[in-house]
């Protein structure tokens, strides 16, 4: 009876202990992998900066939010290792690691980059329209029909080949009219001149004899004297106007005035043309893009400034020149011309492309440059960590200009020193740490 009796006492206790067994934590107990980070809302996460009693003062949100960062920031150390046999090895202790309660004395991974010196340029970027740097226009000299084309578009000429000459048939019929016009005319003026100059000399001698009176040798005198100027009138006119009709037959011929390639043609061979008609010649080795600039920038920008230019099409091929010329009046867009030039030596872009074009407004002078992300701000104090021996060392500095993600700082630092760019909010100086990459920050270039 007592044997029953302590049987059934045994079986009621054993009941009650599983009925009291809570089966989700017992469930949960049982699905934690080896490794696996569990979540502790109660206190802060391994390298916090907050303490226990500043902890308990976050709402849940907050302390969710650091607990989530914490968990991004080690899950990649988690995932390498968690097929792994779970094998605990001793804690690497320094001084001061740990500091701020609630996150033991465990390494924290962080990324860092040599901190490097570089100037800062500061750029306008915008759309141009590239322009040949020169343009020249040649025209008829006179009205007439088309008798010869001898170019033709994409031609390349140099100054002095010919490119076109009009119908000047009338012209030189004209010439050759006058021509025979004048010289019948000077035949006439010669013979008068033979005749007074023979008379002048008889009357010359005569008069040197006493034989006529003075009258006499005056009146001959004057006679040849106006046969030679005659005649020489008539030679100058005859002089004059063959040389005006021989540049009127000039002006049929057009030759090229300077070196480049024929880009437009606005006649045919056989058409009549008149002075809006012309063969224009562009020059492409020096080519210019014109940008239009907004009036809060244009007093930024200065002659001789450097400008990048290039084709979305062609990304490899970049145009370096500088600042040639910029609008004083702005246009309806409240926008001011800036054009620059370059060396297209190779001659692959032409008239009418767009381009991206970046122009230099401010040059700062070479200093720290870091990631923004790595600065931080605790109220009127700025500061970096830098890595030394294994521990995360606190730099104050002070920042200076920035353009886009980057930012220049001064401090007690030097090239070389290992700036932490990720993993900096879970330091405090003297933490260890465990440096899991080394990258560059900075671009290449600052060119586009």
């Amino acid at each position: 009876m007592k044997l029953a009796k302590l049987i059934f006492i045994s079986i009621i206790t054993v009941f009650i202990f599983f009925a009291c067994t809570d089966p989700v934590e017992q469930t949960q107990a049982d699905d934690t992998a080896p490794g696996e980070i569990v979540v502790d809302l109660s206190s802060p996460p391994p390298g916090s900066n907050a303490d226990q009693a500043k902890w308990d003062s976050f709402d849940d949100a907050k302390k969710q939010d650091s607990w989530d960062k914490y968990v991004a920031d080690n899950s990649a150390s988690t995932e390498s290792t968690a097929e792994a046999p779970v094998v605990e090895a001793p804690v690497e202790r320094t001084p001061g690691s740990g500091a701020g309660g609630g996150g033991g004395s465990s390494m924290i991974p962080v990324t860092v980059g040599e901190l490097t010196k570089a100037p800062m340029n500061i750029y306008y970027y915008g759309l141009g329209e590239l322009k040949a740097g020169e343009e020249i226009r040649i025209a008829p000299g006179s009205n007439g029909a088309v008798a010869s084309l001898y170019v033709s578009e994409g031609d390349f000429v140099e100054p002095g080949d010919l490119l076109f000459s009009l119908d000047n048939n009338d012209l030189v019929k004209n010439i050759e009219r006058s021509s025979e016009k004048w010289d019948r005319d000077l035949d006439l003026a010669s013979i008068k001149l033979s005749e007074a100059t023979a008379n002048y000399e008889t009357t010359s001698s005569f008069y040197s004899k006493d034989l006529i009176a003075k009258s006499e040798f005056d009146k001959a005198k004057q006679d040849w004297e106006e046969a030679e100027l005659n005649y020489e009138k008539i030679q100058l006119a005859k002089t004059i106007e063959i040389e005006n009709l021989q540049e009127n037959l000039r002006t049929t011929v057009a030759i090229s005035t300077g070196r480049g390639y024929i880009s437009n043609i606005t006649f045919n061979k056989g058409e009549q043309v008149n002075s809006g008609d012309y063969v224009e010649i562009i020059d492409i080795e020096k080519i210019a893009i014109t940008v239009q600039v907004p009036e809060n920038i244009i007093t930024r920008i200065k002659h001789g400034q450097q400008v990048i230019a290039k084709q979305a099409s062609a990304p490899a091929y970049i145009l370096e020149g500088v600042v040639t010329s910029m609008g004083l009046k702005a246009d309806s867009n409240r926008t001011y011309q800036v054009i620059a030039e370059f060396e297209n030596l190779n001659q692959k872009l032409l008239p009418g492309m767009l381009m991206e074009a970046q122009i230099q407004m401010i040059q700062y002078s070479s200093n720290f440059i870091v990631p923004k992300e790595s600065l931080i701000i605790e109220g009127a104090d700025q500061f970096i960590f830098i890595v030394k021996d294994g521990t995360a060392e606190k730099i104050p500095v002070e920042a200076g200009q920035s353009r886009g993600t980057l930012i220049q700082i001064s401090g007690s630092i030097k090239e070389g020193d290992l700036l932490v760019i990720q993993g900096q909010t879970y330091l405090q100086k003297g933490t260890a740490v465990n440096v899991v990459e080394t990258k560059k920050y900075l671009p290449e270039s600052t060119e586009f």
